[in-house]
C-alpha cells in the first residue's frame, strides 16, 4: 500500500507542470482571464505570465530566458525569432489589437491639439507606440506634436504615464478595464490611420503545456475573452 501511495505521488509530480509565458504588455489585462479559463481544463499545469515590451521580451529570449511560449503585439518580433531558429512553431496571428486615445478632456481628436504632455509608447520597441506614430503621421500632426511626448518602455508604462503624468495617450484599447481609465474618456483611433496590430505567438520550447496552451488560444473560448476587452479576432 505504502509503494503504491509513493508511485501515486510520484506520478503526480511528474504530470505537474509550469508554462512560462513572455506577454507582450497589452495583455496584462486579458492574459488574467485567457490564464484563468485554461487552468479550469488544464489544472495540473501552473502558468506564469511574465509580461514587458515586445521587443525587451524578444531580447531577453535571445540571450536565453526559459520561456515556453511568446505572445508578441507584433509579428515582426516572433518572425525575427522564427528566422533565427529560436522557435519551435512558425508564428500566427492570434488576435489584431486596437488603439485608443485617452485622456480627461479628450472627446474628439481635435482635443489632442490641447494636451501639453502625450504619453506614447516607445515606437521603436512597442507596437502600439509604432501604431499611434503612424495615425499622428496620417493626421499630418506628429512633426507638430512629438517634442510634448512622454514616452514609455512599454504599453503597461504608457498607460501609467497615462493615468498619472500625461494630459493624454495612446493606449491599447484592452488597457480599458484599469478602473483609473473609467473615468477618462476615450475615444477609438481608426484602424485605416495605423498599419493592423496583428499579434503574433510562437512555442519556443515544445513541450504538452506549451501545445495546449498554444491550441487553446485559438479556441472559441479564448476569442470570447479577448473581444471583451476589445482585440479583434478574424473569422
Amino acid at each position: 500500500m505504502r509503494v503504491a501511495f509513493i508511485v501515486l505521488l510520484f506520478t503526480l509530480f511528474l504530470q505537474a507542470q509550469t508554462l512560462r509565458i513572455a506577454a507582450a504588455a497589452n495583455l496584462s489585462f486579458v492574459m488574467q482571464d485567457i490564464v484563468k479559463s485554461f487552468e479550469q481544463s488544464y489544472p495540473d499545469i501552473d502558468v506564469q505570465v511574465i509580461t514587458g515590451s515586445s521587443g525587451k521580451l524578444t531580447a531577453q529570449i535571445k540571450r536565453g530566458a526559459p520561456f515556453d511560449i511568446f505572445c508578441s503585439a507584433d509579428m515582426r518580433y516572433p518572425d525575427e525569432l522564427y528566422k533565427s531558429g529560436l522557435t519551435y512553431t512558425r508564428p500566427l496571428v492570434y488576435a489584431k489589437g486596437a488603439l485608443v486615445l485617452v485622456g480627461k478632456n479628450i472627446h474628439t481628436l481635435k482635443d489632442l491639439q490641447k494636451c501639453q504632455k502625450i504619453a506614447i509608447a516607445n515606437p521603436k520597441t512597442a507596437p502600439y507606440g509604432l501604431a499611434a506614430k503612424e495615425a499622428l503621421e496620417h493626421m499630418g500632426v506628429y512633426e507638430k506634436l512629438k517634442r510634448r511626448f512622454i514616452y514609455g518602455e512599454s504599453i503597461a508604462q504608457t498607460t501609467a504615464y497615462t493615468i498619472k503624468v500625461a494630459d493624454c495617450g495612446f493606449i491599447a484599447k484592452s488597457a480599458l478595464q484599469a478602473k483609473p481609465l473609467q473615468q477618462l474618456h476615450a475615444i477609438d483611433i481608426d484602424p485605416k490611420l495605423y498599419t493592423p496590430i496583428e499579434q503574433g505567438i510562437v512555442i519556443l520550447r515544445n513541450n504538452s503545456a506549451a501545445r495546449a496552451f498554444f491550441a487553446y488560444i485559438f479556441s472559441k473560448d479564448a476569442a470570447k475573452i479577448f473581444q471583451k476587452y476589445g482585440y479583434i479576432i478574424d473569422d
